[in-house]
Protein backbone atom coordinates (compact mmCIF):
# COMPACT_ATOMS: atom_id res chain seq x y z
CA UNK A 1 0.00 0.00 0.00
CA UNK A 2 1.41 3.21 -0.76
CA UNK A 3 2.26 5.99 2.23
CA UNK A 4 -1.08 8.22 1.63
CA UNK A 5 -2.57 10.10 4.70
CA UNK A 6 -5.93 9.15 3.40
CA UNK A 7 -6.43 6.39 0.36
CA UNK A 8 -10.09 5.54 -0.88
CA UNK A 9 -10.62 3.13 -3.40
CA UNK A 10 -14.11 2.63 -5.08
CA UNK A 11 -15.87 3.78 -2.30
CA UNK A 12 -20.04 3.30 -1.51
CA UNK A 13 -22.61 4.31 1.11
CA UNK A 14 -26.12 3.51 0.78
CA UNK A 15 -28.58 3.75 3.24
CA UNK A 16 -32.52 2.35 3.27
CA UNK A 17 -35.18 4.63 2.98
CA UNK A 18 -38.49 3.46 3.20
CA UNK A 19 -39.00 0.35 0.58
CA UNK A 20 -35.43 1.29 -1.43
CA UNK A 21 -32.10 2.02 -1.25
CA UNK A 22 -30.23 5.65 -1.11
CA UNK A 23 -26.64 6.33 -3.29
CA UNK A 24 -25.05 8.55 -0.92
CA UNK A 25 -21.31 7.81 -2.34
CA UNK A 26 -21.22 6.03 -6.11
CA UNK A 27 -17.56 4.91 -6.28
CA UNK A 28 -15.40 7.59 -5.16
CA UNK A 29 -11.72 6.91 -5.41
CA UNK A 30 -9.11 9.60 -3.50
CA UNK A 31 -5.52 9.62 -2.98
CA UNK A 32 -4.07 12.52 -0.59
CA UNK A 33 -0.55 12.72 0.46
CA UNK A 34 0.88 13.53 3.88
CA UNK A 35 1.22 17.31 4.40
CA UNK A 36 -1.40 18.86 1.34
CA UNK A 37 -4.39 20.34 2.54
CA UNK A 38 -7.99 19.46 0.67
CA UNK A 39 -11.01 21.09 1.03
CA UNK A 40 -14.36 19.36 -0.37
CA UNK A 41 -17.34 21.56 -1.45
CA UNK A 42 -20.84 21.49 -2.91
CA UNK A 43 -23.95 21.24 -1.96
CA UNK A 44 -26.21 20.46 1.12
CA UNK A 45 -27.22 16.29 1.05
CA UNK A 46 -24.59 15.71 -1.77
CA UNK A 47 -22.57 13.34 0.47
CA UNK A 48 -19.54 15.51 1.40
CA UNK A 49 -19.91 15.43 4.76
CA UNK A 50 -20.64 11.37 4.68
CA UNK A 51 -17.32 11.19 2.89
CA UNK A 52 -15.50 12.90 5.15
CA UNK A 53 -17.06 10.63 8.08
CA UNK A 54 -16.13 7.78 5.83
CA UNK A 55 -12.43 8.82 5.64
CA UNK A 56 -12.31 9.53 9.07
CA UNK A 57 -13.52 6.42 10.53
CA UNK A 58 -16.33 7.81 12.02
CA UNK A 59 -19.14 5.40 9.89
CA UNK A 60 -18.71 2.48 7.45
CA UNK A 61 -19.40 2.21 3.92
CA UNK A 62 -21.25 -0.26 2.08
CA UNK A 63 -18.30 -1.03 0.27
CA UNK A 64 -15.09 -0.17 -0.91
CA UNK A 65 -11.75 0.66 0.62
CA UNK A 66 -10.49 3.47 3.39
CA UNK A 67 -6.93 3.70 4.69
CA UNK A 68 -6.73 5.98 6.85
CA UNK A 69 -2.46 6.67 7.80
CA UNK A 70 -1.69 3.48 7.04
CA UNK A 71 -4.37 1.38 8.36
CA UNK A 72 -6.71 -0.54 6.41
CA UNK A 73 -10.65 1.13 8.07
CA UNK A 74 -12.70 -0.69 5.96
CA UNK A 75 -11.36 -3.98 7.58
CA UNK A 76 -11.55 -2.78 10.94
CA UNK A 77 -14.58 -2.98 13.67
CA UNK A 78 -15.69 -0.01 15.53
CA UNK A 79 -12.87 -0.24 18.16
CA UNK A 80 -9.98 -0.60 16.65
CA UNK A 81 -11.03 1.99 14.14
CA UNK A 82 -11.51 4.43 17.18
CA UNK A 83 -8.04 3.32 18.28
CA UNK A 84 -6.40 4.80 14.96
CA UNK A 85 -8.48 7.74 15.47
CA UNK A 86 -6.92 8.18 18.97
CA UNK A 87 -3.35 7.92 17.76
CA UNK A 88 -2.95 10.93 15.35
CA UNK A 89 -6.10 11.95 13.75
CA UNK A 90 -7.68 15.65 15.02
CA UNK A 91 -11.06 17.12 14.29
CA UNK A 92 -13.05 20.48 14.39
CA UNK A 93 -16.79 20.86 13.67
CA UNK A 94 -18.87 23.35 13.09
CA UNK A 95 -20.81 23.04 16.27
CA UNK A 96 -17.22 22.98 18.11
CA UNK A 97 -18.48 19.74 20.33
CA UNK A 98 -16.83 21.09 23.52
CA UNK A 99 -18.10 19.08 26.26
CA UNK A 100 -20.30 21.53 28.37
CA UNK A 101 -19.25 20.64 31.94
CA UNK A 102 -15.34 21.25 31.04
CA UNK A 103 -13.51 24.46 31.12
CA UNK A 104 -11.14 25.47 27.64
CA UNK A 105 -7.95 23.87 29.78
CA UNK A 106 -9.81 20.51 30.13
CA UNK A 107 -11.40 20.03 26.75
CA UNK A 108 -8.68 20.62 25.33
CA UNK A 109 -6.99 18.42 27.94
CA UNK A 110 -9.03 15.04 27.40
CA UNK A 111 -7.44 13.71 24.73
CA UNK A 112 -4.02 14.49 25.96
CA UNK A 113 -4.61 12.14 29.17
CA UNK A 114 -6.07 9.37 27.64
CA UNK A 115 -2.35 8.81 25.60
CA UNK A 116 -0.32 10.20 28.16
CA UNK A 117 0.03 9.20 32.29
CA UNK A 118 2.37 12.53 32.67
CA UNK A 119 -0.94 14.67 33.65
CA UNK A 120 1.52 17.76 34.53
CA UNK A 121 2.90 17.75 31.13
CA UNK A 122 -0.45 17.18 29.80
CA UNK A 123 -1.88 20.36 31.65
CA UNK A 124 1.33 22.21 30.18
CA UNK A 125 0.76 21.28 26.85
CA UNK A 126 -2.90 21.89 26.58
CA UNK A 127 -2.21 25.43 28.11
CA UNK A 128 0.39 25.81 25.35
CA UNK A 129 -2.17 25.29 22.71
CA UNK A 130 -4.56 27.58 24.64
CA UNK A 131 -2.04 30.52 24.41
CA UNK A 132 -1.24 29.91 20.54
CA UNK A 133 -4.91 30.22 19.98
CA UNK A 134 -4.80 33.26 21.87
CA UNK A 135 -6.85 32.00 24.61
CA UNK A 136 -4.44 32.41 27.40
CA UNK A 137 -7.09 34.24 29.62
CA UNK A 138 -9.42 32.17 28.97
CA UNK A 139 -8.30 28.58 29.78
CA UNK A 140 -10.81 28.33 33.25
CA UNK A 141 -13.90 29.19 31.38
CA UNK A 142 -16.46 27.25 30.44
CA UNK A 143 -17.98 27.13 26.49
CA UNK A 144 -21.20 28.75 27.73
CA UNK A 145 -18.65 31.50 28.48
CA UNK A 146 -17.23 32.19 25.63
CA UNK A 147 -17.82 33.41 22.21
CA UNK A 148 -18.62 31.09 18.94
CA UNK A 149 -15.21 32.23 17.51
CA UNK A 150 -13.76 31.84 21.20
CA UNK A 151 -15.54 27.71 20.99
CA UNK A 152 -14.05 27.23 17.77
CA UNK A 153 -10.20 28.31 18.96
CA UNK A 154 -10.65 25.95 21.87
CA UNK A 155 -11.57 22.92 19.35
CA UNK A 156 -8.78 23.91 16.76
CA UNK A 157 -6.29 23.65 19.99
CA UNK A 158 -8.02 20.26 21.47
CA UNK A 159 -7.11 18.61 17.58
CA UNK A 160 -3.80 20.09 16.99
CA UNK A 161 -2.34 19.60 20.93
CA UNK A 162 -1.93 15.99 20.96
CA UNK A 163 0.29 16.03 18.05
CA UNK A 164 -2.58 14.61 15.23
CA UNK A 165 -0.79 14.19 11.73
CA UNK A 166 -4.51 14.57 9.95
CA UNK A 167 -6.78 17.25 10.46
CA UNK A 168 -10.90 16.72 9.69
CA UNK A 169 -12.55 19.73 9.67
CA UNK A 170 -16.04 19.84 8.68
CA UNK A 171 -17.80 23.40 8.15
CA UNK A 172 -15.68 24.55 10.51
CA UNK A 173 -16.49 28.25 9.68
CA UNK A 174 -20.10 27.40 8.76
CA UNK A 175 -21.82 28.44 12.64
CA UNK A 176 -19.61 32.00 12.73
CA UNK A 177 -19.82 35.19 11.10
CA UNK A 178 -17.68 36.60 8.61
CA UNK A 179 -15.15 38.35 11.13
CA UNK A 180 -14.50 35.09 13.26
CA UNK A 181 -15.10 32.93 10.57
CA UNK A 182 -12.34 34.80 8.89
CA UNK A 183 -10.17 34.91 11.93
CA UNK A 184 -10.62 31.12 12.60
CA UNK A 185 -9.45 30.43 9.27
CA UNK A 186 -6.42 32.26 9.49
CA UNK A 187 -5.72 30.12 12.70
CA UNK A 188 -6.26 26.65 11.05
CA UNK A 189 -4.32 26.96 8.42
CA UNK A 190 -0.81 29.19 10.47
CA UNK A 191 -1.21 26.13 12.75
CA UNK A 192 -1.45 23.55 9.64
CA UNK A 193 1.01 25.08 7.73
CA UNK A 194 3.56 25.17 11.19
CA UNK A 195 2.66 21.83 12.34
CA UNK A 196 2.81 20.03 8.36
CA UNK A 197 -0.36 17.99 9.39
CA UNK A 198 -2.77 16.84 6.55
CA UNK A 199 -5.74 19.28 6.32
CA UNK A 200 -9.24 17.86 5.25
CA UNK A 201 -11.85 19.95 5.26
CA UNK A 202 -15.64 20.20 3.94
CA UNK A 203 -17.57 23.82 3.46
CA UNK A 204 -19.40 25.62 1.81
CA UNK A 205 -17.32 28.65 1.90
CA UNK A 206 -15.74 28.90 -1.13
CA UNK A 207 -13.13 31.41 0.31
CA UNK A 208 -12.12 28.90 2.80
CA UNK A 209 -11.71 26.24 0.18
CA UNK A 210 -9.55 28.10 -1.84
CA UNK A 211 -7.02 28.70 0.95
CA UNK A 212 -6.59 24.84 0.64
CA UNK A 213 -3.76 23.48 -2.34
CA UNK A 214 -6.74 20.66 -3.66
CA UNK A 215 -10.05 21.85 -4.20
CA UNK A 216 -12.88 19.16 -4.88
CA UNK A 217 -16.30 19.35 -5.61
CA UNK A 218 -19.16 16.56 -4.75
CA UNK A 219 -22.23 16.30 -6.76
CA UNK A 220 -24.76 13.58 -6.25
CA UNK A 221 -22.56 11.15 -4.50
CA UNK A 222 -19.91 11.35 -7.07
CA UNK A 223 -16.52 13.32 -6.45
CA UNK A 224 -15.48 15.79 -9.18
CA UNK A 225 -11.95 17.06 -9.53
CA UNK A 226 -11.84 21.24 -10.06
CA UNK A 227 -8.74 21.21 -12.00
CA UNK A 228 -6.58 18.19 -13.24
CA UNK A 229 -3.01 19.77 -12.65
CA UNK A 230 -2.31 18.57 -9.07
CA UNK A 231 -1.11 15.53 -7.49
CA UNK A 232 -4.20 14.73 -5.86
CA UNK A 233 -6.05 12.08 -7.92
CA UNK A 234 -9.70 11.43 -7.78
CA UNK A 235 -11.80 9.56 -9.87
CA UNK A 236 -12.16 12.23 -12.38
CA UNK A 237 -8.85 12.26 -12.95
CA UNK A 238 -8.70 8.47 -14.49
Amino acid sequence: MENFAVKVVNLRKQVAVADHSLDILQGVSLNINYGESLAIIGPSGSGKSTLLGLMAGLDSSSSGEVWLDGQPLHQLNEDQRSAVRAKGIGFVFQNFQLLPGLTALENVLLPLELKSDNTRQARQTAASWLEKVGLAERVEHYPNQLSGGEQQRVAIARAFASGSRIIFADEPTGNLDRQNGDQVTELLFRLNQQQQTTLILVTHDERLAARCQHQRVMDSGYLQALQTTDSISTQADL
